[in-house]
């Protein structure tokens, strides 16, 4: 047995042995899930049938209409005056009556109907995948031919991240945004709700926190963990990575040898985000997620499918604290399509949380197979060449909006 072996087994030793973080990241997420016991945690349809049973004042949780109401202030709360069906103050002390909360009516994901007072409400859930189709117009077509004209309606849009539409007329909402909203209900109300009910309550927010959510505590364990054991760990995925983890791999690695070119801003199981090195000097700080350098508010990522067999490219503009600075760059960078590469996916005008201004697919397989890491990696090179090349002048387009806000 050579030195280099002896050195990776007492590596190994060490992780193994006299790791205490390792010991508090796996009483973190490793708690029995019912969600995860199931397979479920990331399938949109199971998701939305947890919510319509969540929802629906005459559900077995026995709880009538105090679950609808929290979530339905809430929206109403944080959406534009003009998309409001009515104001959060009608709707306070008011009992509803008359709800139906149906799934798959049509396609739609969930389809709330209330007679008193009277509104129309249609969410679209999306966990792992995008619009499609012009489905978010085809329904509102739907709605508008086959629903009662005499309720106002109210289009949500339900993403992860708070992704805005490409449609302004609806009203982005996030996993974070419902997870707060269930968790004061489950603190404020947990006397009256049954211990079951509570139950399975804990672990549907165990589950967002753990998959839909920003955790700087945990993260800062993970990085710790790297750092302190970081020759056993590339030993392991060395050895065993695959699939998915393995393919992000390829992809961080890829990303990792051109410094002068990018910056890797956040790594996930199968995501990678980073941004042109050169953005991070130009970009002011008014980044407004927390756990994130604040000069990272328009990034790019390469995201490997879970639930669907693909691997793509995309530019996301995140949430910022100065959202005319944010709507003057997009503007800017979305004068021409050809200029940049980056292709208005809204219809009108686009919100200030979650702006996706580019997307392309890099890599697609078999359902049945893998993911090969090596393919998607020769193919995420040349993407990752493309895009170079055409957003090289972004900089000297930018500097100018910039400079004037200094």
């Amino acid at each position: 047995m050579d030195e280099s072996t002896d050195d990776n087994h007492a590596a190994l030793e060490r992780f193994i042995v006299d790791n205490d973080d390792l010991l508090a990241l796996e009483e973190r997420p490793g708690r029995f899930n019912i969600f995860d016991s199931l397979r479920i945690a990331r399938t949109e349809i199971r998701h939305s049938n947890f919510l319509a049973w969540l929802l629906d004042p005459g559900e077995s949780h026995g709880q009538g209409d105090l679950f609808i109401k929290a979530v339905l202030m809430d929206l109403l709360r944080n959406a534009p005056k003009e998309r409001r069906p009515f104001s959060p103050i009608e709707l306070d002390g008011v009992e509803l009556a008359g709800v139906s909360v149906r799934r798959e009516w049509r396609n739609i994901d969930l389809l709330i109907e209330c007679r008193s007072p009277p509104f129309i409400a249609i969410i679209e859930n999306k966990v792992d995948s995008g619009e499609h189709s012009n489905q978010l117009q085809r329904y509102e077509g739907i709605a508008s031919e086959l629903l009662p004209s005499d309720r106002p309606r109210m289009f949500v849009y339900l993403t992860p991240d708070g992704e805005d539409a490409s449609d302004e007329d609806w009203i982005p909402y996030s996993y974070a945004d419902l997870h707060r909203v269930l968790s004061r209900v489950r603190r404020t109300g947990a006397g009256s709700i049954g211990q079951d009910v509570l139950a399975f309550l804990d672990h549907y927010l165990r589950l967002i926190g753990s998959r839909f959510m920003d955790d700087p505590e945990l993260e800062a364990l993970c990085r710790r963990i790297y750092t302190n054991h970081r020759q056993a760990i590339d030993l392991i995925v060395d050895r065993v990575g695959i699939g998915d983890s393995a393919a992000a791999n390829e992809i961080e690695a890829l990303i990792r040898t051109q410094p002068d070119r990018w910056h890797v801003v956040n790594r996930r199981e199968r995501a990678v985000t980073f941004m042109p090195k050169g953005w991070l000097q130009l970009f002011p700080a008014i980044g407004d997620r927390k756990s994130f350098d604040p000069r990272c508010w328009l990034v790019m990522e390469i995201e490997i499918g879970r639930t669907k067999p693909r691997a793509w490219f995309q530019c996301v503009a995140w949430p910022t604290t100065d959202v005319p600075l944010r709507k003057r760059v997009l503007e800017r960078l979305l004068e021409s399509e050809p200029e940049f590469g980056f292709k208005q996916f809204f219809k009108k005008s686009f919100g200030d949380r979650w702006t996706r201004i580019r997307k392309q697919m890099i890599h697609t397989w078999d359902e049945e197979d893998e993911p090969d890491a090596d393919e998607i990696r020769k193919k995420a090179s040349k993407t990752l060449d493309q895009v170079w090349a055409e957003v090289a002048n972004v900089p000297a387009a930018l500097k100018p909006i910039f400079s004037s806000q200094a």
